[in-house]
């Protein structure tokens, strides 16, 4: 038995953010509206969500100024995210009660990391300064094979 993949069509799509605490929650819907329309399958959905929250949630903790984010599809299937932003906020001072042992953030990149393709930093042109993109890969169909069948372990004990 064989499987055919479907040929997938290019889609993009754009949305400005305000910068503040609810840009993640409307990208999330704007996400997972576009990728219901592009009959995104549930781990792919998954992933994306949750790389696009994370950036977007970067840019709103870092940077200042505006915020746009970018999806993609590409023919052969993997989904490029993208968020640009105003750049580098100046640091803010640690509070007396903050404590690495229970610090709840700096694990999105790594997130990030895990489940793209590929990913990194670079310019973006104006009015934005930092654009923070990753790519990942359409997940793989295990091909369909001849059925391997192994046999059931077998005693060494003599049967009475």
């Amino acid at each position: 038995m064989t499987t055919q993949l479907t040929a997938r069509r290019r889609t993009r799509t754009s949305l400005h953010l305000a910068h503040r605490p609810s840009a993640c929650q409307q990208a999330r819907a704007w996400v997972a509206e576009a990728l219901t329309r592009w009959d995104a399958t549930r781990e792919e959905t998954d992933d994306v969500l949750l790389v696009m929250c994370e950036l977007v949630t970067n840019a709103i903790i870092h940077t200042t100024g505006p915020i746009r984010a970018h999806l993609s599809r590409d023919h052969q299937g993997s989904y490029h995210v993208q968020v640009d932003d105003g750049g580098p906020a100046a640091p803010r001072a640690a509070r007396p009660d903050e404590h690495a042992d229970s610090d709840e953030h700096g694990r999105g990149l790594v997130i990030v990391g895990h489940l793209a393709a590929r990913h990194g930093h670079s310019r973006a042109s104006h009015p934005y300064r930092s654009r923070a993109w990753a790519v990942l890969a359409p997940a793989t169909p295990t091909p369909a094979g001849p059925l391997t069948l192994v046999p059931a372990p077998r005693s060494l004990e003599p049967t009475s």
